[in-house]
């Protein structure tokens, strides 16, 4: 499922090879558990499990936890 997807709180696991985040992100790797919020342009936002704010591309692939 693309992250774009996902209802908002949901948190999932990433399974994407290669995320897309901006520049100034805090890295979101293959296997990190995080929150999704919602689509802010062609990025969702979120945080990770340390409670971090992050972007991904709006096309990750994600699963539900």
């Amino acid at each position: 499922m693309e992250a774009h997807n996902v209802i908002y709180g949901t948190k999932v696991i990433v399974t994407d090879e290669n995320v897309k985040t901006p520049l100034s992100s805090i890295p979101v790797k293959k296997g990190d558990e995080i929150t999704i919020y919602k689509l802010d342009g062609m990025y969702c936002n979120g945080i990770n499990k340390d409670g971090d704010t992050i972007y991904i591309a709006g096309w990750t692939e994600v699963e539900p936890c």
